[in-house]
């Protein structure tokens, strides 16, 4: 799967933001699609067996969307994704072995504390950072007009 996205990233990569400008440029879009949702499917299967399924969910989820809140560059969401994705896990288990819980939630809580990290204090879309800077453009904005 890796080896499938690393030879045809450009072409996932218009094919996901633009499908019919992929379409225009003479991208095979019908076999984008049908390879993008073999490589979705073939890991989702994979992974089920091994840990089941609300923890293949929230890793195919939760570090894209936490990269996703952190850096600007799809290349940038896809390695950051993966790194998050390996310390929830390895965090995740730790966590189980010295606290005696299951494997499963504690990874998920592990991911979801990260996820929540970066919705609160994302430099771009942070909730907590987002009011100070709007606050502070409010207030430049209002001494600009009473210049």
């Amino acid at each position: 799967m890796l080896v499938a996205v690393v030879l045809f990233y450009k072409e996932l990569l218009f094919y996901s933001f633009d499908p019919l400008g992929a379409q225009a440029s003479g991208l095979p879009v019908g076999r984008l699609n049908l390879g993008l949702m073999v490589l979705i499917a073939l890991t989702v299967v994979a992974s089920m067996k091994v840990v089941g399924v609300i923890l293949v969910l929230a890793l195919l989820i939760t570090p894209g969307a936490t990269a996703y809140l952190l850096v600007p560059r799809l290349h940038q969401v896809m390695w950051l994704g993966s790194g998050i994705g390996v310390i929830a896990s390895l965090s995740g288990m730790y966590l189980s072995y010295y606290f005696n819980l299951p494997s499963g939630p504690a990874i998920v809580l592990v991911a979801s504390g990260f996820f929540a990290l970066a919705f609160l204090l994302s430099p771009r879309h942070g909730v907590l950072t987002q009011r100070p800077r709007r606050l502070a453009q409010s207030l430049s904005s209002i001494s600009s007009e009473e210049a």
